[in-house]
């Protein structure tokens, strides 16, 4: 069988040199029937490999209930990536992180006592240890060592304790599983944090024997990987996720990158003399009720669509970024034998004017990694050669370049250097075909052998086929370079995507022709267009919206509840995604005003009130977390509320955090404080540090530490509760000095609550909050204090109902009341994604045909959701629950704009 091995330069199997140019696709991110295409698009953009993390929540929802089958089968996906000669990354944790809800973790852990999540504690390893004696059977004969693809496996992800006691043990017996589940390939870690101060991704300390360690990043991406390379010197170098764009938020604008500047980027890190995974490289749908949650605001719920940026987008289009990144995938796909064997080199070539230059050098080619670092207005460089030739780069269109020189052809030759960047080296050894590019209309130049000639760059989207000193060399400018496709037999010039039959290609809307070129018969053959139809096809007609049902919890006496003692949390009723009913019959000797407070629900709940509802509490913009003014009726008060989970946290030390009700409800109000007085401080008690957070200490110690003091005086003692946002500061809290919590400022401002309780007194209570950097005194008025006056519902009879899909019709159509909506289509294929908008509809959760599409919410970033071509039939049905019971009168299916070239 094969072995993989590695030194400071590349991965080797059975001593043949690998470059991997490699892509993150989550098969549980998109349905098993698309696999294949994803892939085949992946290839077509020249990756030779595939990074999947596995994410054991989806195996394992309910405890004992493992589901490797059809959309679960990862055994299936990998096996479709070696049907294309694709490797695989594999990244099975246990904690994955990847935005997914509770960092791949199964929800049901939360409900086990004494777990210590992501540590070395004993029920913790106990669970994991079971997962892993599930999963790595399955894809232990995939790795190559058996004779399949699967050419890495990752430790964990991002694991950012350095000075844990038990980091090393965790990890360690992370390795030890793996090895003793049969997997002999070498295991990769990223175990980053990212420094505020510099952008900088370092790595953690200890380092795991025997691992190789990667990185995570976009910002300053190039230092991260010198200060890698310093740390870890025999190891090659890998970007596990070259991170391409913030995943969409709730309520927020997207933030995705620009697709020359991914490319640009993708250039440096290989001037570093770095392979690379583009994360993701296409990012689905979080579909169901598993998108997660980042830390940096208390709202940072994750959307639907899992789009990020990506070069194949959600609906699987071809995005600017995919053609932009072939020209350096492509590039490093086929002539990954001389980066491979390559190392940096100082001094290299040299540039004479303001940019940057990166060098490479090994026995078969130098390179120089030519960059203008994001100052667009530098268009070209003068490059000075070792030798003392002087040429000049076009760094259009990517404000990059990569120049070859020194390089020594299959057929014995020597390029000495060409001014323009290789798309690749193709064809069999004797058959070879060059192809460069550069900006249409401007002239190039090669040198082979000591003889020069000029390569005129064709303004035409026509290769220009020549010749010099035995060389076959095809010149085309860089649009028609973007748009070039080599396959096993033949390179394809012009169409928008070649898929796996090469006859029937895509092309560009308005192309008349495209060309081919036959390596074996050096031929370049004249291809014509077939006409098609230019009118876009009418998207289906969505037919009435009919009211399925009025959801009957908050007003039917007659439903069957399940009774608790107390209120408690989602998943210790066994329900550990999306919604939940609860109840609680109030008893009030008179008719009076409260104020319901809600100090321990979570996420969002919609309230009813005797079978009216009287607001939202909790996430969103409709919503709030200040108390609601009602009035309630002596005697028996029914207080009902629809809780929705948005999703568990996939980062941070929050982990495992609650959901659902679970504490009581209170008569509360605001409670009016006088200023903090803030004062500067000289030390702090190390103990407020959590364990697990520990790593932290070097950085408090260097920041500057402000005491932050108010006084709150009480007649009588009640709780309090706290609550900030917004504050750029770790911070300690004390309540008459006793050490209370510690908040840990993830990436953005920090956010939190505590209760202060038996920590109170009659009289003069003190509260200090440490905060570490200089602070703004206007950042204390985001705390608020609420007196919790009386539990109201400590006396009261609780119950609860799971949320379930409608059965039969009930109820009758009340504002603001739940209810769920069908409507029908029919659907013929066409090659355009569909979509649904739901412009008028507000939040709920989508169905096709069955399938669990997800949440929608009006708030954004967008309206628009896909419906997988997969999961579409002749006649089809759309399920909505709408948690505000307005008609979706407004929705229309829509054929969305497809890729850049109609694609």
């Amino acid at each position: 069988m094969a072995t993989v091995t590695y030194n400071d330069r590349s991965f080797l199997i059975h001593d043949e040199r690998i470059w991997l140019v490699s892509g993150e696709i989550d098969y549980f991110r998109v349905p098993a029937a698309l696999w294949a295409d994803r892939l085949i698009k992946a290839k077509r953009a020249g990756l030779n490999c595939i990074s999947t993390r596995v994410a054991w929540n989806f195996h394992e929802p309910e405890e004992g209930r493992w589901d490797f089958e059809g959309q679960k089968d990862v055994s299936h996906f990998v096996g479709l990536a070696e049907e294309l000669g694709l490797y695989v990354i594999l990244r099975p944790g246990p904690y994955i992180g990847a935005d997914w809800d509770f960092g791949g973790l199964p929800a049901w852990l939360t409900g086990k006592s004494g777990v210590s999540y992501r540590t070395n504690n004993a029920a913790f390893t106990h669970y994991f240890d079971k997962y892993f004696a599930q999963i790595l059977p399955r894809l232990v004969d995939q790795q190559v060592t058996q004779g399949g693809n699967i050419i890495l496996i990752q430790n964990e992800n991002e694991y950012p304790v350095t000075a844990m006691p038990d980091r090393t043990a965790y990890l360690d017996f992370i390795n030890q599983l793996i090895r003793r589940g049969g997997f002999t390939i070498p295991i990769i870690d990223s175990n980053v944090v990212r420094d505020p101060s510099t952008g900088m991704s370092v790595l953690t300390d200890p380092p795991v024997e025997g691992n190789i360690e990667c990185i995570n990043a976009w910002d300053a991406v190039v230092p991260s990987l010198k200060s890698k390379r310093m740390r870890q010197p025999s190891a090659p170098m890998l970007v596990t996720e070259f991170q391409l764009g913030a995943a969409d938020v709730w309520g927020r604008a997207t933030a995705y990158r620009d697709g020359r500047e991914i490319a640009r980027k993708a250039l440096e890190i290989l001037g570093c003399g770095a392979q690379l995974n583009y994360s993701p490289f296409h990012g689905g749908s979080n579909v169901g009720f598993y998108a997660g949650r980042r830390g940096d605001a208390p709202d940072a719920f994750l959307t639907t669509s899992y789009d990020a940026g990506a070069p194949i987008s959600e609906s699987g289009c071809l995005t600017e970024a995919y053609y932009y990144t072939r020209l350096v995938n492509v590039l490093v796909h086929s002539m990954g034998s001389y980066f491979a064997t390559s190392h940096e080199d100082e001094p290299g070539a040299g540039i004479e004017n303001a940019s940057e230059v990166m060098n490479l050098a090994g026995p078969l080619s130098r390179w120089a990694i030519v960059t203008n670092n994001g100052r667009s207005e530098l268009r070209s460089i003068d490059l000075r050669l070792p030798a003392g030739h002087k040429i000049t780069v076009s760094l259009e269109p990517l404000d990059a370049a990569a120049i070859c020189f020194d390089l020594r052809l299959p057929g014995g030759q020597e390029l000495d250097y060409c001014t323009l960047m290789p798309l690749g080296l193709f064809g069999r050894e004797d058959k070879r075909l060059f192809i460069v590019h550069g900006p249409a209309g401007t002239v190039g130049e090669i040198s082979i052998d000591g003889k020069t000639k000029t390569l005129p760059i064709p303004k035409e989207e026509t290769p220009l086929l020549l010749e010099h000193q035995g060389l076959a060399i095809c010149v085309v400018n860089t649009d028609l370079a973007m748009r070039t496709w080599p396959t096993e037999h033949a390179i394809l010039f012009g169409p928008a995507f070649v898929g796996e039959d090469v006859e029937t290609p895509r092309h560009p809307k308005g192309q008349k022709q495209y060309y081919v070129y036959l390596p074996e018969e050096k031929k370049l053959q004249t291809k014509k267009v077939k006409p098609v139809a230019s009118a876009r096809p009418a998207p289906p007609r969505l037919r009435t919206w009919n009211r399925v049902c009025i959801c009957p919890e908050p007003v039917s006496p007659d439903l069957a509840w399940q009774k608790l003692d107390r209120p408690k949390e989602m998943d210790k009723l066994g329900i550990h995604y999306g919604y939940a009913w609860y109840r609680v019959v109030l008893e009030e000797v008179r008719a009076r005003k409260r104020n319901l407070y809600f100090p321990e629900c979570e996420d969002r709940a919609s309230v009813y009130l005797n079978g009216s509802l009287v607001g939202v509490w909790g996430a969103g913009p409709d919503a709030t977390r200040k108390p609601m003014h009602v009035d309630v009726k002596k005697g028996k008060n029914s207080l009902v509320l629809l809780l929705d989970n948005l999703g568990r946290f996939s980062e941070t030390d929050r982990l495992g955090e609650s959901k659902g009700l679970f504490g009581h409800v209170y008569d509360a109000r605001g409670l009016r404080t006088n200023k903090f007085k803030l004062a500067e401080c000289e030390s702090y008690p190390k103990r407020i540090v959590p364990r697990t957070l520990s790593h932290l200490t070097p950085l408090l110690d260097a920041l500057p530490l402000w005491s932050a003091e108010l006084v709150i005086p009480l007649t009588k003692v009640l709780p309090i509760e706290m609550t900030f946002g917004n504050l750029p500061h770790h911070m300690a809290v004390f309540c008459n000095d006793r050490p209370m919590e510690f908040f840990a400022r993830p990436d953005g401002m920090n956010w939190g609550k505590v209760t202060f309780g038996a920590d109170l007194k009659k009289g003069k209570n003190l509260i200090r909050l440490l905060l570490w950097g200089d602070v703004d005194p206007r950042c204390m008025e985001n705390v608020k204090f609420h007196l919790l006056e009386e539990p109201i519902s400590a006396g009261g009879a609780w119950s609860y109902r799971p949320w379930t899909l409608p059965k039969d019709s009930a109820g009758e159509p009340v504002k603001g009341k739940s209810s769920w909506f069908a409507a029908q289509f029919k659907y013929s294929p066409v090659e355009l994604p569909l979509f649904l908008s739901l412009s008028g509809a507000k939040k709920g959760q989508l169905f096709l045909n069955e399938h669990n599409l997800g949440r929608y919410w009006s708030v954004g970033p967008k309206e628009y959701y896909y419906l997988p071509e997969s999961w579409l039939q002749e006649e089809n049905t759309l399920l909505l629950f709408e948690e505000h019971g307005l008609a979706p009168t407004r929705c229309k299916l829509e054929f969305q704009p497809s890729g850049v070239f109609g694609v």
